[in-house]
């Protein structure tokens, strides 16, 4: 280890610095420190930087570095300018003579080729003149037959306008039967139809549902879930379900009501009788709330008479 790389090393072990916290504090590289500790100065990137790392190494370990740069001055390398050759009169006068003439050459071919753009550009200038004229004259006709043909559905729109004014009645009539009529077979089946789903929630519309609702619960094959259902904000069912069905009674007049799961793939559910599928989209989740709103048969029928009744009182 050279005499100025254990000044250093030692300067820094006073410090309590390892070389570890030396590269994090002056960015210098592990490997750098290690060769000025060592004065192996061939190992880093160039003279210059033999110097530069010296000083800030020092600076960060307490000493004053411009006093240990001056003190190992005949040791640590010393960064060589690059030499200068003045030119020769000679070769002064050949680059002179060989900028004059390129400059005259490349004003020789500019000339050459003058005329030739000169022609050029005034064949654009003259073919560009003509388009615009040519777009100029289309968009005027375009215009005219455009005025014309507006006069024509005019007047035809005008005459077909007192006969359809007749029938619109009638027709407001039969269509708002026709509505009432398709609402009313809407309305006969009970639809689960899916409004929102996540991996740890789903939203579901129970329309036209029946008065006595009855939700079966199981596990899939021999696995188990725990599981608590919710309706009105009063927990109905709560435990842990096994392969064998689980029948939970909806109470009457339930608006909504919400399943949750701890194993939300291994639930399987049943209403009414018809599948009911938790992750209708594929969404997976384990731990999963599923809230179902749920419309009766009697009030969707009503909201149907009500919608058909407005209708017709507009038309007629």
């Amino acid at each position: 280890m050279s005499e100025i790389g254990q000044k250093l090393r030692d300067a820094r072990i006073d410090k309590g610095y390892t070389l570890d916290d030396l590269q994090q504090i002056t960015k210098i590289q592990k490997r750098y420190l290690i060769a000025i500790e060592e004065g192996n100065f061939e190992a880093l990137p160039g003279d210059f930087y033999v110097r530069a790392f010296v000083k800030q190494y020092a600076d960060t370990v307490g000493l004053d570095s411009e006093q240990l740069l001056n003190e190992f001055n005949d040791t640590i390398p010393q960064p060589q300018p690059q030499e200068y050759i003045e030119p020769t009169e000679d070769e002064n006068k050949a680059n002179t003579r060989t900028r004059t003439r390129n400059h005259d050459n490349g004003f020789a071919r500019f000339s050459r080729y003058l005329p030739t753009i000169i022609i050029v550009a005034v064949v654009v200038v003259i073919v560009g003149v003509i388009y615009a004229f040519a777009i100029g004259n289309r968009d005027r006709n375009k215009s005219v037959i455009q005025e014309s043909s507006s006069m024509t559905v005019s007047s035809e729109s005008s005459s077909k306008a007192s006969s359809q004014s007749s029938s619109s009645s009638s027709q407001a009539a039969s269509s708002s039967a026709k509505k009432a009529s398709s609402a009313k077979k809407s309305t006969t089946k009970p639809k689960m139809t899916v409004t929102s789903e996540t991996t740890t929630s789903a939203a579901f519309t129970y329309s036209n549902a029946p008065t006595n609702n009855t939700l079966v619960l199981h596990a899939s094959d021999t696995k188990t879930a725990w599981v608590a259902v919710t309706a009105g904000g009063t927990q109905i069912w709560q435990g842990t379900l096994q392969s064998a069905p689980q029948s939970i009674t909806i109470p009457s007049g339930t608006t909504s009501f919400t399943i949750q799961t701890g194993n939300a793939e291994n639930t399987k559910a049943k209403i009414n009788g018809k599948n009911f599928n938790l992750d209708p989209n594929n969404v997976g989740g384990f731990v999963k709330t599923i809230t179902v709103t749920m419309t009766t048969a009697a009030a969707s029928s009503g909201a149907a008479a009500s919608s058909s009744q407005a209708t017709t009182q507009t038309s007629n």
